[in-house]
């Protein structure tokens, strides 16, 4: 299972969170609304109808820039940020907008096509009801500027009317067609994401289905074996007392072994249902859980570890106990490959930051991925004489359970990556 991609935007986890979204991309759309018409007004002082509208439309660039900071520091608070709030703002745009045009040349100013951009946003940030009331005040607006509005001197300016007329349709249309463009590109980008997480979601739905199923039946299974092991274990002891030859001996100690393994792997059944819901969801620092880990594996393994943590305090919520024997199966597997071509080097782990993720990666100098590599993480396939194919499925289990996930890739070199990954917990409000 490949990584996942993230969107332009950002998703929203609720209503709320959703108009604050919106209200933080109108404001760094304002700052350049402000920059263009600060621009636009110092390119055209000499076709305006005198001081007086300069110092007005200055005026109402100071009254936007004085609500952009007022907003910014309300986004900064917790104050929640309500949908009207939002269409507040878009309204004051639109009317601000309409104050500029009416300074200059009303309807007659290329620029009016900049209401297509509002209109635009209006039908991805609102509600059905206030887009349509929006869009409404849009074209009362423009329909204002009829009725009255100061004029443009063209003739003044060097490059006369008829031309200065062409080059601000022309800039206007291509203001209009990149903005509107790129938002509707964001917006399509989020929605195609959203696409995509919810049949992952559906996938590790169908998959938790099915790992809580073996967890049924590993229950069960674990329920009826464990008392005949237990009265199996008991006998073979009285036999060691009974008969205490030294063939005998032998044959019980190999039984017992075998016996031990048995009871081991009901064990490994157990823990490999996976099911995060077993076992109590903690929420820890991602590298303190790895290196807590790793230390405890290299000791009991014997084996070296370099571990690199580079996550920058990143937290996750899992279950700590299944997530630990999780990490250890992947460094068994692990030790087990390169033990297999006989390479003794230190395995390497990686804890890193992404974008909404914690990342894990083990890497190894083994035997690489074996040609069916499309299995691994399935339950009960193993390449291994002794194992049981429960390891990677469940670390997979875990990672899905806490929707993340997991994923094989084979080295340049020689050797594999898992590469394991969690999201990064959502940040609790003070």
């Amino acid at each position: 299972m490949d990584a996942p991609r993230y969107p332009i935007w950002p998703m929203p986890d609720s209503p709320d969170d959703e108009d604050r979204l919106w209200l933080r991309w109108l404001v760094r759309l304002r700052w350049v609304a402000i920059a263009a018409q600060v621009l636009t007004v110092s390119a055209m002082l000499r076709v305006l109808d005198g001081p007086e509208v300069i110092l007005a439309l200055m005026a109402l660039d100071g009254a936007l820039a004085a609500v952009n900071v007022q907003t910014l520091r309300r986004l900064a608070s917790d104050k929640p940020v309500t949908h009207g709030t939002l269409v507040r703002q878009l309204m004051l745009d639109v009317a601000a907008l309409t104050g500029f045009f009416f300074l200059a040349d009303g309807a007659s100013n290329p620029f009016t096509v900049l209401y297509v951009i509002h209109v635009a946003m209006a039908a991805v940030m609102l509600r059905p009801r206030a887009a349509l009331g929006l869009t409404a005040f849009v074209i009362a607006c423009y329909a204002s500027l009829y009725l009255g509005h100061l004029p443009l001197h063209l003739a003044r300016h060097s490059l006369g009317e008829h031309l200065l007329r062409h080059v601000g349709f022309a800039v206007a249309f291509g203001i209009t067609t990149v903005s509107v463009s790129g938002f509707v590109i964001g917006v399509a980008s989020t929605l195609r994401w959203r696409s995509k997480q919810l049949l992952e979601a559906r996938d590790r739905t169908a998959r938790t289905d099915r790992l809580r199923s073996v967890g049924t039946l590993a229950a069960g299974a674990a329920h009826e074996l464990n008392t005949p092991l237990g009265t199996m274990g008991l006998r073979l002891r009285r036999l060691g007392r009974r008969y205490a030859d030294q063939e005998t001996t032998r044959d019980l100690v190999v039984i017992r072994a075998q016996l031990d393994r048995c009871e081991q792997i009901v064990q490994q059944l157990l823990v490999g249902a996976g099911d995060p819901a077993a076992s109590e969801m903690e929420r820890r620092p991602l590298g303190g859980l790895v290196a807590e880990t790793v230390t405890m594996w290299s000791k009991g393994s014997g084996f070296e570890v370099r571990l690199g943590d580079d996550s920058e305090g990143v937290e996750v919520e899992v279950p700590a106990i299944a997530f630990t024997q999780a990490l250890v199966n992947l460094l068994e597997n692990a030790r087990e490959a390169q033990l297999e071509m006989d390479c003794t080097d230190p395995l390497e782990v990686e804890v890193r930051r992404e974008p909404g993720r914690g990342v894990v990666v083990v890497r190894d100098r083994g035997c690489g991925l074996p040609p069916e590599a499309e299995r691994v993480g399935d339950p009960f396939f193993t390449t291994k004489d002794t194992g049981t194919g429960l390891g990677v499925y469940v670390a997979r289990a875990v990672a899905d359970g806490s929707g993340g996930g997991l994923r094989y890739v084979d080295r340049a070199q020689r050797g594999t990556e898992a590469h394991w990954w969690f999201p990064e917990a959502t940040r609790r409000s003070a």
